[in-house]
């Protein structure tokens, strides 16, 4: 009796336990909580082989019911897998990660760091062997070289962490294991007050893309940038320009030349790089800066390449507009300043068919007397100016020649450059003795070319001579490094002193007033598009009178849309 009554107790007893914690355990239940459709993704496809993992990624972004979130879960599984799917991945990634804010480059980076730990040690070695060395500085292909070198799968594993081992080059460096600068790290500031919006805008953000790759480039340097881009598209622009912090000592703009007082006005007290071609008289040096190619800067590279062939006279040979009355001037009193001798005469604009007939007037053709004899072109000028855009080129260079001025050096503004591109096409041998200055030179190998070429392309972005300007001018201000306080005076001795820049585009130079000079490439039109014009050639060619052979040919400059050069143009004639 006695020890069935105690089985029973006991019994009572675990009962009551079990009741008491049930209950417990039904006070403290956790509410239960969805994972999200991407986690539940990820979770189903884990147990497969890393090459399956990449195929099953690919089939979700090839899915158009797939949702924005699954997709950019699956991109990075996709570009973190070995397979055929990884290259367009990657390429797709670093598009992404280059138009994406610091916080949206913060998720890109921990996502796929994570996300390359799912990638075996030969698949990753293999990738890795694959990087460019321009690559290696862009996202994603810069956290495969990390992580690769971590894993001691490289055979310079401890140079590659070295050199990516800087936080700037990255948007949540501490997560990626790498330490931040050091307390006192000095920032750049500078600001770029240009079009993003309205008529100019096309122009404007070349300018500023250019602008955020030397900003990139600073930054994988160890420099810390602090960029600021104003759209003076925007009303309310000048405001901004007024609220900028004071660090902000040197702002660049404004592309607009009529918004040039406006933008000196709003930044009082800070120095003004202007991106126009001329400043108001007395005003550079003194209130702003030029940082643009002047009409005086395109006529002195002629002029300097003209008397390198031995050339000291010269015809000018224009339709009369302002643009070529302005140009005509200038080239008139740059030539005779340097003791030149100068001839001027006009065609009639948009009338070619007088072209020929004035085009003989002009070199004061003379043919002889016997039926068949070769026009001859008597006046005593060796070269001809003809500040007229490309359009006109061919039949206007056509019309000399007819009349016997096939041997006279032919020169053209900058204006030409925008209008050379892949898709332009010239008669090689009409314009074998023809040059005009540039900007920009994009076969150019310099360290400065190279540099701005690399950093646009980790941004996937159009290097031009447009961007390689905004390069530039974050380059230059980053070595200023202008303090409040400074002056005029201190401006110009360290301008004079020449900033260390490499140069991108064609090099800038300051004298001791603050007056700049650009000194400009010299071209020559070519079969498709332009190349370098070799003085060389051009000097045996004018010396012997061969003009059989015809201008070299090389693979042309991109392209651009007519509206974009037509947009180019109107500026350069302002």
């Amino acid at each position: 009796m006695i020890p069935r009554f105690r089985l029973a107790l006991l019994l009572a007893l675990c009962f009551a336990l079990l009741s008491s914690g049930c209950a417990l355990l039904e006070k403290q239940r956790l509410p239960f909580q969805a994972q999200d459709e991407a986690t539940v993704w990820v979770n189903s496809i884990a147990g497969l082989s890393g090459m399956e993992q990449g195929l099953r990624a690919e089939a979700v972004l090839k899915n158009p019911a797939s949702s924005p979130a699954l997709k950019s879960r699956a991109l990075s599984i996709a570009a973190s897998r070995p397979g055929r799917q990884g290259f367009s991945a990657r390429k797709e990634l670093a598009s992404l990660y280059a138009a994406a804010s610091p916080e949206q480059r913060a998720t890109w980076e921990i996502l796929y760091w994570t996300d390359l730990d799912g990638m075996d040690g030969d698949s990753l070695k293999k990738l890795a062997s694959q990087v460019s060395s321009e690559q290696e500085a862009r996202f994603p292909w810069n956290l495969v070289m990390l992580k690769a070198a971590r894993r001691n799968l490289l055979p310079e594993s401890a140079a590659v962490i070295a050199r990516l081992s800087n936080p700037m080059m990255y948007a949540a460096p501490s997560m990626l294991g790498i330490a931040p600068l050091p307390p006192g790290q000095k920032t750049v500031s500078v600001a770029l007050v240009i079009p993003q919006t309205g008529s100019a805008s096309a122009l404007g953000k070349q300018v500023a893309e250019g602008a955020l790759a030397a900003a990139d480039s600073l930054r994988f340097a160890g420099k810390t940038v602090d960029l600021r881009i104003i759209d003076s598209g925007k009303t309310g622009w000048q405001q901004a320009v007024q609220s900028l912090p004071a660090q902000f000592t040197v702002v660049g703009g404004p592309l607009l030349p009529g918004r040039y007082n406006a933008l000196k006005a709003a930044a009082a007290g800070r120095a003004v790089f202007s991106f126009t071609a001329s400043l108001p008289a007395g005003e550079e040096g003194v209130h702003a800066w030029r940082f643009f190619a002047s009409q005086e800067d395109q006529i002195d590279a002629l002029l300097d390449a003209a008397e390198k062939l031995g050339i000291s006279s010269f015809g000018i040979f224009s339709p009369g507009d302002s643009y070529s009355r302005r140009m005509s001037g200038l080239f008139m009193q740059k030539a005779t300043s340097r003791g030149l001798a100068v001839t001027s005469g006009s065609y009639t604009a948009g009338k070619m068919s007088a072209w020929t007939k004035e085009a003989g007037t002009f070199v004061k053709t003379q043919v002889g007397a016997q039926r068949g004899s070769i026009p001859v072109a008597t006046a005593d000028f060796r070269a001809i100016f003809l500040p007229d855009s490309w359009k006109n080129m061919d039949m206007l260079v056509s019309s000399l020649h007819y009349n016997g001025a096939q041997d006279r050096l032919m020169m053209g503004t900058s204006l030409w450059e925008q209008s050379l591109g892949q898709t332009s096409h010239s008669n090689a041998a009409t314009f074998a003795l023809t040059i005009f200055p540039g900007v920009w030179d994009y076969r150019s190998a310099t360290p400065g070319a190279t540099a701005f070429k690399n950093a646009m392309a980790a941004r996937d972005a159009r290097a031009d001579d447009w961007s390689a300007l905004g390069f530039d001018f974050v380059s230059m201000a980053a070595d200023l490094n202008l303090q409040p306080g400074w002056s005029a005076q201190s401006v110009n001795r360290a301008l004079a002193a020449k900033p260390d820049v490499d140069w991108a585009g064609a090099p800038i130079f300051w004298d001791g007033s603050g007056k700049a000079s650009r000194r400009l490439f010299l071209f020559q039109p070519a079969a498709t598009g332009h190349v370098p014009a070799d003085l060389q050639t051009l000097k045996e060619r004018l010396e012997s009178g061969d003009l059989s052979a015809p201008a070299p040919e090389t693979p042309a400059a991109p392209q651009r849309p007519v509206s974009f050069d037509q947009l180019v143009n109107s500026l350069s004639k302002d």
